[in-house]
């Protein structure tokens, strides 16, 4: 697995704390999030991710450093997630913090999405063969 460099970046318009990376590699990206997902980041994140989904229909989503979650940030996941699988790809999060994972619960989207506790192991998934999207 190769990675390249940075495909897109935002943050001076984020606000202080928030900032998107995304990094593209052979078969997939991984978009790593610091700060809220929110309405002040909604439209960055929605740009990164239609960039990424663009280069490969494979995304993860390193949560790692996540504050918050609202609405508006979860409408921009499950989006990008729906255009991922008719690419026959998806959107897979990881090491996403205990208060992202009540509220994914709280949602009801516990059962949407794929997650894993560490970015290697969706990276892994993503890349394996079998990684094939079932009908959820």
């Amino acid at each position: 697995m190769r990675v390249v460099p940075v495909i897109d970046e935002h943050e001076d318009h984020l606000g202080s704390h928030a900032r998107i990376m995304a990094h593209a590699m052979a078969g997939a990206s991984v978009i790593r999030l610091v700060g809220d997902i929110d309405l002040e980041v909604a439209a960055a994140l929605r740009t990164t991710l239609d960039t990424a989904l663009t280069a490969s229909p494979w995304a993860i989503v390193d949560l790692r450093q996540v504050g918050a979650v609202d609405s508006v940030g979860l409408g921009v996941l499950i989006a990008a997630r729906h255009a991922a699988r008719r690419q026959g790809g998806d959107v897979l999060l990881a090491a996403a913090p205990p208060f992202f994972l009540a509220v994914l619960r709280a949602a009801r989207l516990g059962a949407v999405f794929s997650t894993f506790a560490t970015v290697p192991q969706a990276i892994t998934w993503a890349l394996s063969p079998r990684a094939v999207p079932d009908a959820r």
